[in-house]
């Protein structure tokens, strides 16, 4: 029984851990593909968003919370890069909760610098600072340079934009000395581009080039095409602002060439409108229209991309919501099945461990009962030789008070005999006295007589009665005081005789041990009889002898 109830265990503990397994494996699938999404972000928005809000599907089926979280962050910065607002912000407000209630301090800190950017693109610079700001203080807080570095950047970026001029160029050359330390060439370009956008907004052109042929030549040697594209622009806009507009020429039309080849409309949009702007410093108009008609086609056609990834994305939003409605449903049946199998998992453990105990109670009931039974033979068995040490010490105590008795009739026949020996011998003594008196002379009858006298007077007081009477009571217990009871009161003499008659002598032996005739004999024991109100007819002898 008792294996069957592990057995048990382990097999609903398996059971139970299978879905865990499962889950871990599928996290682990999962949160690479956002991976692959978080790297597509930046060249590929749309395959990127597309993958992430599977994996955001996937997530909150299997309540994985950290991944929907990190997929709500990729989701809201590239619904930011589309110019969709509103549900990047949800987006990022549903992984800002998750994030602190799992606390992940990191990812908040991430979270807070995409809300930044979003709330100073709806016109709320104060509140994009205060993000900025506390995701810098989580970053002081972990100690984690490179979070504090590009945080400060964005905050220098966020003066910029209000025109703090100072405060921004002293929070980005801050995040430059810390990218430098760490030895980061992307980040430095970043931070590069927006070093120089400052001098070029206080028309501080030299500075301006240098910081952007910088940022250049990082962005170069890492490869990073989009932001070689703006660096390209930055620098023909900047010569162009210095009077050097063929020069100028040449990087717009290589950010030009570059955007179109890539594919980036946007940044080819704004590369032909420097060229337009060059060619209109250099009076040559007819370029510069028609490069200027080439900006507005392309807008059109960025306006248009734009719409149809903002109708793209709200239809990704709807089919999201509906799949989501779908997906709480399903776990709502999925907790249902889930507790149901838990209820059967805890019935069967239930049985088993209701059976587990019946039968351990069930054993420890026949091993009490086992144990009782032996006992109660122990205590049988003990009993039993109580019982025979008590017969024992009766059959003891029997032969005891026999010998008792018998020494006690022994002794009391022995005195009777020596009584009647020494009345006997009193008699012969007081025959043969008499006999003297009839022959001797008067004086020596005289001595004679008193002689007689006196013995005489120690047949009627002899000493010998109450020895004789401490041993009869010893061998006939109580015989005196019922006889009393019986006659309402006996003389001595009278007490003599019936206790002699219950010693069964007969009339010679009772008459000489009292000192008295046949004749005194019979007229005392008339006497005792009518004391004892016996009818005619009635033994004298045997209702002595049945007291």
């Amino acid at each position: 029984m008792k294996q069957l109830v592990l057995f048990s265990w382990a097999t609903m503990i398996f059971l139970a851990t299978i879905p865990y397994f499962s889950v871990a494996q599928n996290a682990f699938s999962l949160d690479s593909k956002l991976d692959s999404s978080h790297i597509l972000a930046r060249s590929k928005p749309d395959e990127a968003f597309i993958l992430a809000t599977k994996v955001l599907e996937h997530s909150k089926f299997a309540s994985i919370d950290s991944l929907v979280g990190k997929a709500q962050l990729i989701r809201g910065r590239i619904l930011f890069q589309f110019g969709l607002f509103q549900p990047s912000m949800e987006a990022l407000y549903e992984a800002e909760h998750i994030f602190e209630d799992l606390g992940r301090p990191t990812r908040l800190a991430e979270v807070n610098n995409a809300l930044g950017e979003v709330f100073y693109k709806i016109k709320n610079p104060d509140e994009a600072l205060h993000r900025h700001e506390a995701a810098l203080d989580i970053y002081h807080q972990l100690k984690d340079a490179e979070g504090m570095a590009e945080t400060k950047g964005f905050i220098g970026g966020m003066y910029e934009k209000m025109g703090s001029y100072p405060k921004a160029l002293a929070h980005q050359q801050e995040a430059l000395r810390i990218f430098e330390q760490l030895r980061l060439a992307g980040h430095l370009g970043f931070v590069r581009e927006n070093i120089g956008s400052i001098y070029e907004d206080l028309e501080q052109y030299d500075s301006a080039y240098a910081n952007f042929y910088k940022a250049y030549l990082l962005n170069m040697s890492i490869g990073d095409s989009l932001r070689i594209i703006g660096n390209l622009n930055n620098l023909g806009d900047v010569l162009r602002k210095t009077r050097e507009p063929e020069e100028g020429l040449l990087f717009s039309r290589k950010a030009a060439e570059m955007s179109a080849r890539l594919g980036y409309m946007y940044q080819q949009k704004s590369a032909v409108v420097d060229i337009s702007k060059a060619y209109a410093a250099l009076r040559d108009y007819e370029n510069a229209y028609k490069f200027l008609e080439q900006s507005r086609r392309l807008s059109e056609m960025v306006y248009s991309e734009e719409s149809a990834r903002q109708l793209g994305i709200q239809e990704a939003e709807n089919k999201l919501y509906a799949k989501n409605q779908q997906i709480i449903q399903l776990k709502q049946m999925r907790e249902f099945d889930g507790v149901v199998r838990w209820l059967l998992i805890c019935l069967v453990l239930l049985m088993c461990v209701l059976g587990w105990v019946t039968f351990t109670r069930q054993k420890l009931k026949i091993q009490k009962n086992k144990e009782l039974v032996q006992r109660h033979g122990e205590i049988l068995q003990v009993k039993e030789q109580l019982i025979a040490t008590e017969q024992q010490n009766l059959q003891l105590l029997e032969m005891k008070m026999d010998a008792e008795e018998k020494a006690h009739s022994k002794a009391l026949t022995a005195q009777t005999l020596h009584v009647i020996d020494k009345n006997q011998m009193l008699e012969d003594i007081q025959r043969r006295l008499k006999n003297i008196l009839e022959e001797d002379p008067k004086e020596q009858k005289k001595k004679i007589r008193n002689l007689v006298k006196q013995i005489e007077f120690n047949f009627s007081h002899d000493t010998d009665w109450e020895d004789f009477k401490h041993s009869f009571e010893k061998v006939h217990q109580d015989f005196f005081k019922t006889i009393q009871q019986r006659t309402g009161g006996l003389t001595p003499a009278e007490m003599k005789l019936a206790s002699l008659m219950r010693l069964n002598l007969n009339s010679k032996e009772i008459a000489s041990s009292l000192g008295i005739s046949m004749d005194s004999l019979r007229i005392s024991r008339y006497r005792l009889r009518k004391k004892l109100n016996l009818e005619k007819g009635d033994s004298l002898q045997q209702f002595i002898l049945c007291i």
